[in-house]
């Protein structure tokens, strides 16, 4: 009997010739195998993983029987129009719709008459007995479904997440051994899951919110390390919600770091960290800040706007705690980094810009990263009546992940940003980016990071005064490269369609940036040209001309560039000693004494493609742009 052909379709972005191994449909696959649905008439004929034209891909089908479709975000439109195009030269095929962004109101099954079934929530159980109740139509058994008969949409009962314990790897039963055999591991991306859940319900989100954790069974998360460090697959993402909410994360961060000691991979391990750092956390960081493995630690607070937090059901550390969780880590040379989401209902342009400064002087010095707010189709937020109380406006853009090599005859991809609410003009929602983009660009990376922190301490001037200053000096300062790329952001933060809120240089390679890592990368390149322009906006603050001299000299001389040779430097002020004093939380008093620094680099970097690469996209979040005096670091300052 000649087998009924299965396909599964999880298209995934390019991340600089990289790609993720389609791990969502591997696991419904996986769980079919087990259960026992390619024992009979139907066979897995393959993945389609990566975003080839449609056309090409309708070629290289099989007489397709089923086509399961994990629809996302950065693939929906795709997945239509290769749906589309399956039923139209296969019209008995079954397409089968589910994922992240097929909700419960069924209006992919309504828009779309070459969808047949849509799965909702977790798809291995509910794809599965669909495939065999398929052949004798008896549907209505199955739970988290729903489909078209005769023109009638049926939406069958909902049954809450299965537990775990049974649920097969498509690691370990040999679902993804045919990539690995046509693609090279270097080349691959993994995806690894210890659990399933998530016990809050922030509204922004639609990732596993409200839902019991569920626990994979600790051996077989065991197995698909060493099976992916047996692999050589360098890249590894722990997609639980909350890493490091049970002890036992601990012992899978050990043996993470111990399959990378034997065997060399994975040489990265991120995840997304237990939302209240706890002593877990710092454990689980501490292990892979010293294998190598991770970027920092999350020290999250999404607004620190007390009306916000209670519109999105969320909780913060205080402001007290994470101060002093800074001083621990930072003691420990491990980095930690924060995020800020921009347009939350509750929001003000006055309470953003003085929140992102709060979370500065609350010690946050190393790393900071913004965020939009997009309104996801499953969560809380995006429903009609939460949308109406908040007046929460969405604005169509282009889809751009940061890092992507998007190619220019892709299918286009959209996100819903919400650009205004209740408490949030469009106007303010502008202003809001290009000051945020002002702090990341020239405090977060670093390129006035200093002479920030100098007049915080000794002039009691505040981050907010002094980066609102200094965009107004931005956008005053015409016929510059400061006014030239700022003003492009203010341009495209006020298009809708076009999608162009990124930035793109050649100079940098072939691949998106956020606008502050494009700003700070231009302004780098361009430093002796700006140079002048930044001690013309410093001067205002200082009446010792020879002590800003001084200081502006450090702060350029902390700046990472390519083909940057070891050196050292002559300064009358102990400026290292100050500023880390000040980052560990200690009494600093800057001493009037001459010093000499040793600015040694242990890596050389021949471009900007690769320095932008290594030192922005790579080492952003560990402060990896400028010399510290953390001796772990790359780039490290030292006394003579």
């Amino acid at each position: 009997m000649t087998k009924k052909n299965i396909y599964f379709v999880e298209a995934s972005f390019s991340f600089d010739n990289d790609i993720y191994i389609p791990y969502a449909t591997g696991c419904i696959a996986s769980f079919m195998k087990k259960n026992g649905c390619f024992d009979g008439e139907y066979n897995l004929a393959g993945f389609i993983y990566k975003k080839e034209p449609t056309d090409r891909i309708i070629e290289k089908l099989d007489e397709p029987c089923i086509v399961g479709f994990s629809c996302c975000i950065w693939n929906q439109n795709f997945n239509l129009e290769l749906a589309e195009k399956i039923k139209e030269k296969f019209p008995r095929c079954t397409v089968i719709f589910g994922g992240h962004n097929v909700t419960r109101d069924n209006n992919f099954l309504k828009r779309y008459p070459f969808i047949d079934i849509l799965v909702f929530g977790e798809g291995e159980k509910a794809f599965c007995e669909t495939v065999k109740n398929l052949s004798d139509g008896n549907l209505k058994e199955v739970s988290n479904i729903s489909f078209r008969r005769n023109g009638t949409v049926f939406v069958t009962a909902q049954e809450p997440p299965c537990e775990l314990t049974d649920f097969p790897s498509p690691y370990l039963n040999g679902i993804f051994d045919d990539i690995l055999k046509t693609e090279e591991p270097s080349s691959l991306l993994c995806v690894l899951e210890t659990n399933r859940g998530c016990p809050y319900s922030c509204s922004y989100c639609d990732w596993c919110s409200g839902k019991k954790v569920r626990l994979f069974p600790l051996e077989k998360v065991k197995k698909e390390l060493q099976w992916i460090a047996e692999s050589g697959l360098e890249y590894c993402f722990c997609a639980d919600s909350n890493f490091g909410m049970f002890d036992r994360d601990i012992e899978i961060t050990r043996y993470a770091a111990s399959m990378k000691e034997k065997y060399g991979y994975p040489k990265v391990f991120r995840t997304c960290f237990a939302k209240y750092s706890n002593d877990t956390v710092f454990e689980i960081c501490s292990i892979l800040n010293n294998a190598g493995m991770d970027k920092g630690a999350t020290l999250a607070y999404q607004s620190l706007n007390e009306d916000v937090l209670k519109n999105i059901n969320r909780q913060n550390l205080t402001l007290e705690h994470f101060s002093g969780l800074l001083k621990k880590y930072y003691e420990a040379g491990i980095p930690a980094y924060s995020e800020l989401i921009l347009g939350l209902p509750g929001e003000t342009k006055k309470s953003f810009c003085e929140g992102i400064c709060k979370v500065i002087e609350s010690g946050q010095h190393n790393s900071l990263s913004i965020y939009y707010l997009e309104l996801l189709p499953n969560s809380e937020m995006s429903k009609k009546t939460y949308m109406a109380k908040h007046k929460i406006n969405p604005v169509k853009i282009g889809f751009n992940h940061m890092h992507s090599s998007g190619k220019r005859d892709e299918i286009k991809e959209y996100s819903n940003i919400v650009q205004s609410t209740a408490t949030l003009s469009k106007n303010d929602w502008i202003y809001c980016n290009l000051f945020s983009v002002c702090v990341q660009t020239f405090h977060a990376l670093g390129l006035l990071r200093y002479i920030a922190i100098y007049l915080n301490k000794e002039q009691n001037i505040s981050y907010f005064d002094f980066y609102s200053s200094l965009l107004e000096f931005i956008f005053n300062a015409k016929n510059s490269v400061l006014y030239d790329i700022f003003s492009s952001f203010k341009e495209k933060l006020g298009s809708s369609l076009e999608g162009e809120w990124n930035f793109t240089s050649s100079d940098f390679g072939d691949i998106s940036w956020a606008f502050e890592e494009g700003a700070y990368l231009t302004f780098l390149k361009e430093i002796d040209s700006i140079t002048p322009l930044l001690i013309q906006f410093s001067e205002q603050f200082f009446n010792n001309k020879e002590l800003l001299a001084q200081l502006m000299d450090y702060q350029l001389s902390v700046l990472r560039k390519p083909g940057y040779y070891n050196s050292e430097k002559e300064f009358s002020y102990d400026f290292a000693g100050f500023f880390d004093c000040i980052t560990s939380g200690k009494e600093a008093v800057l001493h009037n004494k001459k010093v000499t620094y040793c600015f040694t680099d242990k890596k050389s970097f021949g471009d900007w493609k690769s320095f932008a690469k290594e030192t922005v996209w790579f080492g952003r979040r560990k402060g990896a742009a400028m010399f510290s005096t953390n001796r772990n670091s790359d780039a490290v300052i030292s006394l003579k």
